[in-house]
């Protein structure tokens, strides 16, 4: 029986552990063009953001505990990036630029300022 508890054990660790991305990612819902509050980051980037390499973005939800950008590469990898970087709002604006002309949507840099403006107390 002892057995059976250490094989449990580890397997419930080894799926909340999943698989890594840059910067970590909680969940895998951006393929399905829905995201979850399970799309947070526990960390972010410590790479350069070169936003010539960023497809779309979107900003985690208020139910993370730590607030970021998650960035699609054209690659299809998610990097998880801090939104107080100013490469990372120099990026979202340039993504917001570009895809202005394709979907009139409503403003994400309003969205990434409002998140910015509710999580001061960071």
């Amino acid at each position: 029986m002892k057995i059976s508890a250490v094989a449990l054990s580890f397997l419930i660790l080894a799926a909340a552990l999943g698989s890594p991305a840059h910067g970590s990612l909680a969940s895998e819902s951006w393929d399905d063009g829905i995201h979850r509050p399970t799309d947070c980051c526990p960390s972010y980037t410590s790479r350069k953001i070169r936003c010539i390499f960023m497809e779309s973005y979107f900003v985690t939800t208020s139910g993370c505990s730590k607030p970021a950008v998650i960035f699609k590469t054209k690659s299809g990898q998610r990097v998880c990036a801090n939104p107080n970087n100013a490469e990372v709002q120099d990026c979202v604006m340039n993504l917001n630029q570009n895809q202005a002309l394709e979907e009139p949507e409503q403003d994400s840099f309003e969205l990434l300022s409002k998140l910015l403006t509710d999580k001061k107390g960071y």
